[in-house]
This record gives structure tokens, sequence and C-alpha cells, in this order.
């Protein structure tokens, strides 16, 4: 029997657009049967606690055993399936001695079986099984496709067994809960607020108005909008810009003022359109206009059109997004990926959960939601968020699940652990001022990771001893445009002087990756390996200097600022840096600002740093660790990829090699080192950093308290054995169970968290 590929790209296709667990289950079974002309076709998945494979659909065997009949693992044919993780084809199948008879689901008339296990990520999801009245096995063709159709099904019900939702429990459990992973720790309990993409220009559909005086208003208000943000970047990036490149920002302006794109717009909007609908028709018209020319130029302006077209777009809709007020109440933010500029719109108080259908714990938006204290579960993918506006919503970022519509006793007690929480942390307010130390004297300073300038007071409030990361990106994230000089004087002079005296290392722009800039669009195949950090500063090298002066002059009255250099990789990106930073030291001094040269650090991220630092140590003044994408570069693991997320851990042993060589030399080279990211709020990584020797650690403001009560819990003294096991571990899981013992000990004599 053939089965051609449209066969199994159309079957795909059907079952993952079917919404409804029990419809996609159904239509598996039914199609497939179909298909392979079979008796039986059946569904088996693993219950959540992965212990037992229960029937979840069947075409063929008794209806009545659906979610009742049910195997243990190694039991019986479908049960040596999921044990050995192997395809099973038999031409008798009552014969084996494996076969196990289930009286409720009526399969004794059925002999040939063919069983394939449905794996997703190295986790065993359950069984798919075809059987038949014959007496012979199946064709090797037919087990290739059964087998080919379970590697395509398997990840589109991952996300219904690990849910629960297909199981008979509508009785028990009338609410929904939804797995994710977990992207900040903590619980948030609110109204569900959906933060829509931006719309693209295709996407509109038709719309009228009924005040053509007033859409008028917002377009012309729009086109101005548009015009400042062109001149503003065009000024901005200046000569650097190579001509081809500068000259656009002149046709953008020539295209922006036409008079047949402002008066096709207007005259629309007199005749009934709203202004969106007027604008969309009226780029359409005159990019197919440009599109139909034979001159290659003219028909590549066609591009140029749609683009302006769309910056007019986004600024009509930025203006209709401030007319929809959000309710006053806590809320639950919900997209595919929530952004910097997102978070800016609300007031931080009211934020009591993020929930992201796509990313990672280590995306960017886990990393700020765990600076600020915020619960985030990220990689919902197969949650409709659409589906639950204004819905009631539990965010149990400890879990990593979401629960919708929850009932009242159950939110009662989420509501309760909430309040234990805030009382635990209100009793860690008498350790701001106390040292994190040792039982036996080992002191650790205890640095915060800060960005947003509001996140400036939680720092000093749970006794940050400086800055150890400012994240100079989400200024530039926030704004519409490059931040002026000025403004980033106004800015970073606010931080310092929050601060003083303590230290504040500030780290130069680092975008790229899974941070990017609304106004500066970079595009790359793989863009963590792209233009990114320093690479991307240096090439722009206006934009450095601009904000090597802001922080130079912000500096002046406080003495506390330290410069920190991201992604470093090269011994000449931070030779040119040092020389940059000399050169404005030099120019302001000269224009009769006071300032002083800073210590220069840098960033060890990228493995080539590691290797290079006895040769960069002339140039640096002192080192900050970048655990997050330090770890990443290592494994080779890309953080925001769900396939891959869990071989991320900051405990693999190739990581904590490298940190134990990176301090080694930092010592012989006399320069002191502090490692920031998400290991420094992680219990377990912490003891193995203590145990290592190392004495500086920044980490969000939220974690502070906690990791300050941790380190005066313990004696360094007992970890060094532990240490000495762990480096002799060969997997993460193992080191990390190795210190679970000991945070357990402590964690129920109220001694740390």
């Amino acid at each position: 029997m053939q089965y051609p590929l449209t066969t199994l790209i159309t079957l795909v296709e059907q079952i993952a657009r079917t919404q409804d667990p029990e419809a996609m289950m159904d239509a598996i079974v039914g199609r497939l049967s179909e298909l392979m002309r079979v008796e039986v076709c059946s569904l088996y998945l693993c219950n959540p606690e992965q212990d037992r494979l229960v029937l979840a659909a069947t075409r063929g065997l008794a209806p009545d055993a659906v979610g009742t009949a049910c195997l243990s693992m190694n039991e019986g044919l479908v049960g040596h399936i999921a044990a050995s993780l192997n395809t099973l084809n038999l031409g008798d199948a009552p014969a084996d001695d494996r076969f196990v008879y289930i009286p409720e689901t009526h399969e004794q008339p059925y002999h040939r079986f063919l069983g394939v296990p449905l794996i997703h990520l190295r986790k065993l999801i359950g069984v798919l099984v075809v059987q038949g009245t014959q007496q012979v096995p199946f064709s090797q063709e037919e087990e290739a496709f059964l087998m080919t159709v379970a590697s395509q099904l398997a990840g589109t019900l991952h996300h219904l067994q690990r849910s629960g939702s297909w199981m008979l429990t509508s009785d028990n459990n009338p609410f929904i809960r939804h797995k994710g992973i977990r992207g900040a720790k903590g619980v948030g309990c609110g109204r569900l607020w959906i933060i829509d993409p931006h719309m693209t220009l295709d996407q509109v559909k038709p719309g009228f108005n009924s005040d053509p005086i007033q859409e008028k208003g917002d377009f012309s208000d729009a086109l101005a909008a548009v015009s400042e943000e062109l001149e503003t970047g065009s000024g901005k990036l200046g000569h650097h810009l190579p001509a081809d490149v500068s000259a656009l920002f002149s046709v953008y302006q020539m295209m922006l003022h036409s008079p047949e794109m402002i008066s096709g717009v207007n005259k629309l909007i007199i005749l009934g359109d709203s202004a969106t609908w007027a604008l969309k028709q009226t780029i359409e018209q005159m990019a197919a206009t440009f599109e139909q020319s034979d001159d290659p130029y003219l028909k590549a302006r066609s591009e140029d059109i749609r683009n302006i077209g769309q910056r007019i777009l986004n600024q009509l809709l930025v203006h209709d997004r401030q007319v929809i007020e959000a309710p006053d109440e806590p809320l639950i933010l919900g997209g595919e990926q929530i952004s910097i500029a997102d978070l800016a719109e609300f007031p931080l108080k009211r934020i009591h959960g993020i929930l992201c259908t796509g990313g990672s714990a280590l995306s960017h938006t886990a990393i700020v939601a765990n600076a600020l204290g915020i619960p985030a579960i990220m990689g919902l993918e197969h949650l409709d968020l659409d589906n639950h506006r204004g819905d009631k919503v539990i965010v149990d970022g400890n879990r990593g699940e979401c629960i919708l519509n929850p009932p009242a006793p159950l939110l009662e007690e989420y509501r309760r652990v909430i309040d234990e929480e805030r009382r635990f942390m209100q009793d860690l307010d008498r350790l701001k001022n106390e040292p994190a130390q040792t039982l036996d004297g080992f002191r650790v300073t205890l640095l915060t990771n800060t960005g947003l300038l509001a996140d400036a007071t939680p720092g000093l409030e749970r006794g940050a001893e400086g800055v150890g990361l400012y994240r100079s990106e989400i200024p530039f994230m926030i704004h519409d445009s490059f931040p002026t000089e000025q403004e980033q004087f106004l800015l970073y002079r606010k931080v310092l002087e929050a601060y003083a005296p303590r230290p504040v290392s500030m780290r130069t722009l680092d975008i790229g990756g899974d941070k990017q800039l609304p106004y500066f669009d970079i595009s790359e195949e793989n863009p963590y390996l792209g233009w990114r950090g320093i690479r991307f500063t240096l090439d722009n090298t206006q934009l450095l200097v601009a904000q090597v002066r802001a922080m130079l002059r912000a500096d002046v009255e406080h003495g506390n600022l330290k410069m920190l250099v991201p992604m470093v990789s090269r011994i000449d990106e931070i030779v040119t840096f040092r020389r940059y930073v000399e050169k404005s030291v030099d120019a302001l001094n000269r224009e009769g600002v006071p300032v002083r040269m800073p210590e220069i650090g840098m960033m060890v991220e990228v493995p080539s740093a590691m290797l290079l630092l006895p040769k960069l140590a002339r140039y640096i003044d002192f080192v900050s660790i970048g655990s997050n994408d330090l770890t990443q570069y290592l494994l080779a693991v890309d953080r925001n990829n769900p396939r891959v997320s869990e071989l991320f851990d900051h405990l693999h042993p190739a990581v904590m090699l490298a940190l134990e060589q990176i301090l080694n030399q930092c010592k012989a080279l006399s320069l002191p080192v502090s490692l920031c990211g998400e290991m420094a709020s992680d219990p377990a990584a912490v003891l193995i950093m203590i145990a290592l020797g190392y004495d500086c650690l920044s980490l969000s403001a939220y974690n502070i308290p906690r990791v300050k009560l941790l380190i005066r819990s313990i004696s360094r003294q007992q970890l060094l054995p532990l240490l000495a096991q762990a480096r002799e571990l060969e997997h993460e899981a193992e080191i990390r169970a190795l210190f679970e013992p000991l945070l357990e000990s402590l964690a129920g004599s109220k001694k740390a968290p």
C-alpha cells in the first residue's frame, strides 16, 4: 500500500487544526484506521505522573474502555513498547508471552499488532497502536508509515498529554490547567490582559469612522510622528551610515509627504473609511503602481512605500492603544512575547504575572520578570490566550503552570500562599543592613542587576551593595528612537546618584539575540552568533561615543561609575573600546567637563574571552561573568528554543569547570571577578559558587534577601566536601541532587528558603 507524502502532511495538518482534545484524539484514530484499512487504531497516553498508560481514544475497541483501561509501564505489549521505546510488529499478538488481555476492551479477536512509541524531546508521550484480524505482521511500508506519523504527532500530543485535560476529570477538576516553562518563580492572581502584537498592514480589515475630522487629525499626527522618527534616526546615525542607506531616509521623507498619499487617505476618510483602512487601500494602490514599472529601481520602491505605510500604521495603532485603558485591578499580562516596552505601559504594582506562548526560562522577558519579582510562565505553545481575555488566572511560577478560571476555594488557597510569601519577604527586611557572610566568616558582596529606573529603589530597599549590571539597553528598548546623549545623561545620573557612593557597573548597549530595538530591525539567520553587543556598537561608533560621553558626564558628581563591555570575543574589541573612552575623557575635559577615567571591565560570555584572559588582562580592570550567555555558548544550546531549552543548565559539569578556571585565572591576574545572571539566584549554584571561592554575585533585587539568608545559614567549610564530590559527577541532575538535602534541611529549619 502506498502512502504518499501529501497524505501524511494532510493528516498532520488536519489534526493540528483540531482544538478540542477529545476531537483531536478521535480524529487521529479515525483517520489512521481509514488510511491503513485496519479494524482497530488506539491511542494510549501516559498519565501526567508518567507511571501508567491510559486508553485515551480508539476506533475498533469498546468505547466504554476509553479513560478506564490502563496498563503499567512494561505491562502487556503496549507497556513493553513504552518501557523499551521500540516499535513492535507481531502477526499473532495473543500468542506472545507479553500479551495481557484487558476484558473491557474486547480485543480478543484481533491478531496482527503494530505499536510505536510517541516520543517528544526525549520524553514518552504515549503509544500508538493498530490491530487487525489477520494473522500476519504488518508490512515494512506500513510500519514505516506509522513510525513517521508518530514522530509528527508527538509534538502536537505533548502539550495535551502533559496538561491532563484529556483524562476523565470533568467532575473533580472543572477548571483548566496549562503546563509551561518556569520563567520566574512566585505566584500571582489577576485578570488576563492580552498584549496584542503590532498589526501588519496586510492584516488591516475594512473599517468605518463616525468622526472624519478626528480620523484626519489622527492621520496627520501619525505623519508628523513618523517624520520626526525618520529625521531623528538619520541625524543620530549621521555620516556613519553607508551612502545608499542614508539616502533612503530622504526617499522615505519624500514618500511620507507625497501629495498623492496624503490626499488619497484623506479622501477615503471623508468618504467614511477609518484611517487605518484608508491608509491600507492608498498604500496598496501606490505600491501596485511602482510594481508595474519596467524600471527595476522604481519596481523596488514598492517595498519602500509599504515600509512607510507600516510606520504610519504603527503610529495610528499606538494612538488606538492609548485609548483602551486596562482595568484598575491586578493584571496577568499575556502574549506570544512581552517586551520591555509592553511592561513599561503599566504600573508595575498592577502586573501580578506574565504568560507567554513563546520563549523559555532564559528569554529576556523571563530575566526581566525575575528582576522585578513578577511570576512568569513561558512556552505555553498550545494555549490560545485570545479565548480567555478577561478571565481570572493564577500564575504559578514555582510549578510552571497557569490555572484558568479557578474555583473560589483554590483561588483562596493561592491567595493564602501569596500572603505567606509576602510576610516571609517582609521578615527578611531585618537582614537589609546585615552582611552576606557565612557562619565561618566568608564574606560575599551582593550587587543587583537593574535597568529600569523604577528598579533602582528595590535594589536599595533589599540591601544591594551596588549595581553589578546596569542593562543600558532597556532605555533604548522603550524609546521610539535612539535616545540622545542628553537623554541618556539624565537617566544615568539618576541611577548613579541613587546608589552613590556604591559602585555601579553600566554595561554598554547590548542588543541582538532576543533583545531587539523596535526602530532598528536586525534580521539574521543566527542572531546569537551575529551582530550583537560590542560588535554592534563598534560598528555604530556615534552611538557608542554618545553613550560613553553620557555615562562619563553622569559620573562627575558621584564618582561611582564602572563601565562594562558585553560580548567581548577579541582583544582588538576591548582595545578599541578603551581608546574611545580615553578620547571621550580628553574631549570632555577640554570642553570644561571634569570627567575621570573609570574602571573598565568586560563580560566573559564568549568562550574565547575565557581563553584570552591573560592577554586581555592589561586592558581591563575587572571581570563580570555573564552566566546565561556563557552557558549557552559552552553548551551550544539556544536558551529560547523550547526543543533544546531543557538541555540548558548552568550546573552542567563543563560550566562548573569553566567557572573554576575563570576564577583561578582572575586570581592569578589580580583581576576582581563577579558572577551575574540567573545562576546567582539559584540556591544550589550559590552554594557551589561559595565553595569555589566567588565572593561577589550580582542578581535581581527581588532575590537578594533570599540569597543573603542562604549565605548566612551555612559555613563554607561544610560545602568543600560536597564540591569535591560534585567535581566527580557526570550530569547536572546528579550535581543538583547532591546539594538538595542540604537545601531541604536549611528550608526545614526555616534558616533559608
